[in-house]
């Protein structure tokens, strides 16, 4: 427990570790009162991210944030309810002198995919020159809850704007799809996650960025121009139904049961199936409950009367919300692996694969609304190495672009960083539509991302041919 601290001028604590922020000189301030405020809320800002990159957010506590800064208890409620609204504010901050520094850049740069290069190379410069911050941004912000996914969402639909408007005022013709330049939003912030959380010196972080960024230019080079045919926007198509009940969320009553808990009375169930229907209804209850009200808000209460099963009954099965949340993203995750197998088991020629496989992912999550906000919403929010898992599980959907299929593979690889960029980018896609309740409308991103997978291999003429073919 912390040592009580007497309070200086301006509220800040005298005694502090080393390495804290220093606060204002003691004794009598001259300076103006809102002057005294903004110095402090620096201080706050630099404290939340040190205290982020030594201890993770959902570690970090009010009284680490009050040491670092040097500041009382009571100065940091005078400028924050929470932790979690200095977070945010903190993101802010990093984000206005991040664009601030980009926007310089960009007035210097040329035109095309040259000020797009040279926005980047900034970019990737002030990831390395700052981690830390970089860590914070990338990897922690959604641990803010559901306004931090939105901030994430409001400054990705800016900089897709941005990437956009770079390429319709190219010289030459064409221009990119809002969908590709989305995914392109996406494939920079899976590439810098996957850096940034593993923590390393500046020097090693730029020397990796440097080394991707021709890479990554390529790839983005390889929309550029799309062909005339590719609508600016999905197309909204009415879409047969689609069959449910394969993922949790979608559980449905036995015909003749007025509960979703086993029938009353005695019964003969072997032990065996009674446990399994009970774990089917503690995830059925999870993913309709985070849904409905997000994860932070989901209480054991809430899981309990939801699969019809008491307290006492979800502890036999698990230790705790948050176990039980991350079983229920992996028994989906798995349904969902499975759906996208079973078409490469077709094994038709690798472009109808990879449009058939996309397609199959698309509807599974359409039909699984619950779900599909669990899988591609809240666990980002849920804790960050929750939100590590879902990193990796996405790679297991690059069977989409099993080069072993068959002869008509592209023979020709591009770098490592294609593919996760790619992933990177369909995730986007999702997470924007299912985040914007365009669930039921998945499917409409088919042609989209067929494209987005295939144009780097084959070219963007023949990628469009092949995800518009019937």
């Amino acid at each position: 427990m912390a040592r009580p601290r007497a309070a200086d001028h301006a509220g800040s604590a005298t005694p502090r570790r080393a390495g804290a922020s220093p606060g204002l000189p003691r004794g009598p301030q001259a300076l103006p009162r809102s002057e005294v405020a903004a110095h402090q809320r620096e201080r706050l800002y630099a404290a939340m991210v040190k205290a982020v990159d030594e201890r993770g957010f959902v570690a970090t506590t009010i009284s680490d944030l009050v040491e670092h800064a040097g500041v009382s208890r009571r100065t940091f409620y005078e400028h924050f309810e929470n932790k979690e609204q200095c977070l945010l504010c903190t993101y802010d901050m990093l984000v206005e002198t991040l664009t601030a520094r980009l926007a310089e850049v960009d007035a210097s740069a040329g035109q095309g995919i040259e000020r797009l290069q040279a926005t980047l190379k900034a970019l990737f410069e002030a990831t390395a020159q700052r981690p830390d911050a970089a860590r914070l941004v990338c990897v922690e912000l959604a641990a803010a809850g559901p306004p931090g996914v939105q901030r994430w969402a409001q400054d990705s639909e800016r900089l897709a704007r941005f990437i956009g408007a770079v390429f319709a005022e190219a010289d030459g013709p064409g221009s990119i799809p809002e969908p590709v330049a989305r995914a392109m939003v996406g494939a920079l912030r899976k590439i810098l996650y996957s850096l940034v959380r593993r923590k390393r010196s500046s020097r090693a972080l730029r020397a990796e960025l440097n080394k991707l960024l021709p890479d990554l230019m390529a790839w983005i080079s390889s929309y550029y121009p799309s062909p005339a045919a590719v609508p600016a926007r999905p197309q909204t198509r009415d879409h047969r139904k689609l069959p449910s009940g394969r993922a949790p969320g979608s559980l449905t009553l036995a015909p003749g049961w007025s509960s979703r808990g086993l029938p009353p009375g005695e019964h003969n169930l072997p032990r065996g199936f009674v446990s399994h229907n009970q774990r089917e209804r503690i995830f059925d209850a999870i993913a309709k409950a985070t849904a409905e009200r997000g994860y932070p808000d989901l209480g054991l209460e809430d899981i309990a009367a939801g699969a019809s099963i008491s307290l006492q009954t979800f502890y036999q099965h698990f230790a705790n919300k948050e176990e039980a949340f991350l079983a229920t993203y992996e028994v989906g995750h798995a349904k969902a692996v499975a759906v996208v197998s079973r078409t490469l088991d077709l094994r038709l020629d690798w472009e109808r694969n990879v449009k058939i496989g996309a397609r199959a992912l698309l509807e599974f999550l359409a039909s699984e609304p619950a779900y599909a906000h669990l899988a591609c919403v809240d666990v980002l929010i849920a804790y960050p190495h929750v939100a590590r898992r879902i990193d990796e599980a996405n790679h297991s959907y690059a069977e989409l672009l099993d080069f072993r299929l068959d002869a008509s593979a592209p023979s020709r690889m591009p770098s490592p960083v294609v593919g996760e960029a790619i992933v990177g980018g369909i995730f986007e896609l999702l997470h924007d539509a299912i985040l914007h309740d365009r669930t039921a409308h998945l499917p409409d991103l088919t042609e989209h991302v067929c494209y987005i997978a295939l144009a780097p291999f084959i070219g963007a003429e023949a990628a469009w041919a092949a995800a518009s073919r019937d």
